[in-house]
């Protein structure tokens, strides 16, 4: 996904360098933005998922103190910020998509 939205943003930056800009490029980069849009929701709500799993893991650690619960407390917390990263990523590529998207707008309606 990551590879994904690094070639949408810079798909979006060469139209907008070139303001050659079609009202069908327009309307490709509203749908992919939107696809990143759901993807961004469906992460967010599993980070929060395994973030939680990750809280009750160190809660169960301190009142048991067995290497299960040890091994558990390290892969959840090793997956959760694996997901922070991603949503990250996600989160702030979006943001600038929808500013390029503007920015495309402008160029487009001023033509």
């Amino acid at each position: 996904m990551k590879k994904e939205i690094i070639s949408k943003l810079n798909w979006a930056v060469a139209l907008i360098e070139s303001k050659t800009a079609t009202e069908a490029d327009i309307e490709d980069l509203q749908r992919w933005i939107s696809y990143f849009q759901h993807e961004r929701l469906i992460h967010l709500i599993v980070t929060v998922f395994v973030g939680l799993a990750d809280i009750l893991s160190v809660l169960l650690l301190f009142y048991t103190a067995l290497y299960p619960a040890i091994a558990l407390t390290v892969l959840l917390t090793i997956l959760f910020s694996f997901y922070i990263a991603h949503y990250y990523t996600l989160e702030n590529n979006t943001q600038k998509l929808y500013k390029l998207l503007d920015d495309l707008l402008k160029i487009w309606r001023q033509r």
